[in-house]
């Protein structure tokens, strides 16, 4: 039986990295769209968001079943339990890759001259906290975790700066004012990508503990959460 559950796991596991996988790509081809002004890349990444969708209500069905069959306790049962969330989180993070696709598309039709800013770092170090959150996940790293909530506060500085130079060139030129605006947008979008991943890497850290209160910033409802059912 535990060698039918470590299998289950494992198919979860590898349905989370490409889940994973699949969102880091769908972002870098929208903010690659939208420095190119390629409306055609753009639609296909909102195009493409369908297979996320599907591939999350996979993941939270294995986990169901897992559940219900396997009948888990403590470190295992919070496991399965934290990978239907990042199954969800991980899903956001598609629905935001295709919000940056739509100012894409909007950048590609205003015909505007605006530069990216600093979009394509953002998206790199945002994209670069979202695979890491979801290999110490996978491999409950709660080190790497820890490193990768503290990041947060550099993407949130990125987002700021991006937003005051947007703001500036808006008021000095109002030609720029729409695509200004979709720029907030698209950086609004990979800051809170960023904001998943921190999501992820606290779950990690809900995996060994069972407790998500603490330092962290959860909700409050979640916050009276606990699975920590005691060992075998």
């Amino acid at each position: 039986m535990r060698t039918l559950f470590n299998n289950e796991l494992t198919t979860v596991a590898d349905h989370i990295r490409a889940l994973g996988d699949q969102v880091n790509v769908a972002t870098a081809r929208a903010v690659t769209a939208l420095v190119n002004h390629d409306f055609a890349e753009a639609r296909e990444v909102k195009r493409s968001d369908k297979s996320t969708d599907q591939l999350r209500y996979e993941i939270e069905n294995e986990c169901l079943i897992s559940m219900a069959t396997q009948q888990p306790v403590a470190s295992d049962l919070r496991r399965l339990v934290a990978a239907t969330f990042v199954a969800v989180e991980l899903e956001r993070c598609g629905d935001y890759a295709k919000g940056i696709a739509k100012a894409a598309r909007r950048l590609s039709r205003a015909n505007s001259n605006s530069g990216a800013y600093n979009l394509t770092e953002m998206q790199a170090f945002a994209s670069g906290m979202l695979d890491r959150a979801v290999n110490a996940f996978i491999n409950v790293d709660s080190p790497t975790a820890r490193v990768i909530i503290a990041d947060d506060d550099h993407i949130d500085a990125m987002y700021n700066d991006l937003v005051s130079k947007v703001t500036l060139d808006m008021s000095e030129d109002f030609t720029h004012i729409e695509s200004g605006t979709w720029l907030i947008h698209a950086g609004h979008c990979i800051e809170r990508i960023a904001d998943r991943a921190t999501n992820i890497a606290e779950r990690v850290l809900f995996i060994q503990s069972g407790n998500v209160t603490g330092d962290l910033n959860v909700h409050p409802v979640e916050a009276t959460r606990k699975v920590n059912a005691p060992e075998n």
